[in-house]
């Protein structure tokens, strides 16, 4: 099995192995287990994205090949890029593939370890304080050390907001896979378990530069991949990067993704309303609408997200209570795009 855990290995080593079954005469290469179909499922939730793709489903393929190195995780991964594009919703999508939802995951808020002693947060209270022998840690075991046939998946999100010494405490886990607690007598293996790192180091120059005209003439020839390789040799020491298997630079949104991702998360809108009763039929006007006033590189599908939320999601809102102020009857709601503005009008929902 590609996803074997050291334990699995230990208890199983006098055993004979099985002999491997023959592969389905229906199996075809884009079955949900295939690399082609994996990239697949994942661009049609994270759009405008495709080498920050490739570069996940790479990693796991390596994995499920049994190509990666049996006293590590599997990959260790770094996503770099501005807010709101997709970095934290592609490790999302991965665990709904891998594991049973995309909520699935071991996920460390890396803002809330700011300070110096926080590092104890990972392997527990050093002997001598309060709590050194519950061996308390952020981690969920289960959620890390995944199964024989399921891998673990952990995200370290916003990583450059901790504390440096909170970052040291990670040599060891992406180093050989194991993490010891502080009592001595447990520790936690990252050996089957998929690690991510997300960060935005580098946006804020690049947004910089992008707003200055004579900046941008003068850095024609630097690439994003400059940008973004300097502040992370600055922010970050040496032997932390060494331990990275691979850095993935996130692009920023541009209108035609922007007006894709409308689409998506209008869809999802639709589905949600749907479980109400509610038939939401939106005009393409109305998309282009809330792409053009949303589109914000900054702030990425975040800001679209609030406009979707004040422009569209509010009056449609509005129209349902005046409609069907109580019950579940069923109703169709139609939304367009008029005078710069998105209105929304109840129509019978068996015309």
């Amino acid at each position: 099995m590609p996803f074997i855990t050291d334990r699995y290995h230990d208890q199983n080593r006098n055993r004979q192995p099985a002999a491997p079954a023959a592969a389905p005469a229906s199996s075809t290469p884009d079955t949900p287990d295939t690399p082609a179909a994996l990239a697949e499922r994942l661009r049609s939730r994270v759009l405008g994205q495709d080498p920050a793709v490739d570069a996940v489903v790479r990693a796991i393929t390596l994995a499920r090949a049994g190509a990666t190195e049996p006293d590590r995780p599997p990959a260790t991964v770094l996503l770099l890029g501005p807010t709101g594009v997709g970095k934290t919703e592609l490790v999302r999508q991965v665990a709904a593939a891998l594991r049973s939802g995309p909520d699935d995951l071991c996920r460390v808020d890396m803002n809330s370890l700011a300070q110096e002693h926080y590092a104890a947060s990972f392997n527990g209270a050093p002997p001598g304080y309060a709590g050194s022998k519950e061996a308390f840690t952020v981690f969920d075991r289960s959620t890390v050390e995944g199964d024989p046939y399921t891998p673990g998946i952990v995200l370290f999100d916003e990583v450059e907001k901790a504390h440096p010494t909170v970052l040291r405490a990670l040599l060891g886990v992406l180093d050989n896979g194991m993490l010891r607690l502080a009592n001595g007598q447990e520790k936690i293996s990252f050996r089957n378990s998929f690690v991510f790192l997300t960060s935005n180091l580098g946006s804020k120059e690049l947004a910089r530069r992008r707003g200055s005209r004579w900046r941008a003439l003068l850095d024609r020839g630097r690439t994003r991949r400059a940008v973004v390789d300097k502040a992370l040799q600055s922010f970050f020491d040496p032997e932390f990067l060494n331990r990275i298997d691979e850095t993935v630079i996130f692009d920023e949104l541009d209108r035609t993704t922007i007006e894709q991702v409308a689409r998506l998360e209008t869809d999802l809108l639709r589905a949600r309303l749907r479980r109400r009763g509610v038939d939401l039929q939106v005009e393409e006007s109305a998309v282009r609408l809330l792409a053009e006033q949303g589109f914000d590189p900054v702030y990425g599908a975040r800001g679209l997200r609030r406009t979707l939320r004040t422009h569209l999601a509010a009056p449609v809102a509005a129209e349902i209570m005046r409609v069907r102020p109580t019950g579940t009857a069923p109703l169709r709601i139609t939304a367009t795009a008029a005078s710069g503005a998105i209105r929304a009008t109840a129509t019978d929902p068996e015309s």
